[in-house]
C-alpha cells in the first residue's frame, strides 16, 4: 500500500498538465484511495500522510496537507502549519499550504 500512496504523489506530475496544474488530480486520488480502504488501511494512510505534510518537499507537503484538509484532520494541518513556521522558508511553504486547501475545498469529491 505504501508504494502505491507514494506513486499517487507523484503521477501525474504537479504542473505537467492543464487539469493537474495545482495537484488536484494528486488530492483527489488519494482521497479515492483513502476512501477505498477499510478502517486499518486508513489509519495507516493518515499516518503516511500526516508524515508527509511535514516534508522538505513542497509538493509533497502541500499536497498532503490538502488531502488531510479535505479530511477534516484539523489537528494534522494545523501541525504541519506550525511544522511550518519552524522553517527557513517559512512564508512559502505557508503559501503553498494555503494552496493545497484551497485545491482541496475545490477540487475534491464531496
Amino acid at each position: 500500500m505504501e508504494d502505491e500512496i507514494l506513486h499517487l504523489y507523484q503521477e501525474p506530475g504537479i504542473g505537467a498538465s492543464y487539469t493537474n496544474t495545482y495537484g488536484e488530480e494528486n488530492i483527489r486520488n488519494l482521497l479515492n484511495k483513502y476512501h477505498s480502504l477499510d478502517h486499518d488501511g486508513m489509519q495507516t494512510m493518515i499516518k503516511m500522510v500526516l508524515n508527509f505534510s511535514q516534508s522538505t518537499d513542497l509538493a509533497t507537503s502541500f499536497v498532503s496537507v490538502g488531502v488531510l484538509h479535505a479530511l477534516g484532520q484539523n489537528e494534522g494541518v494545523a501541525e504541519a502549519y506550525r511544522w511550518a513556521n519552524t522553517q527557513e522558508d517559512a512564508h512559502k511553504i505557508i503559501s503553498h499550504f494555503d494552496i493545497g486547501k484551497s485545491v482541496a475545498d475545490y477540487f475534491s469529491p464531496s
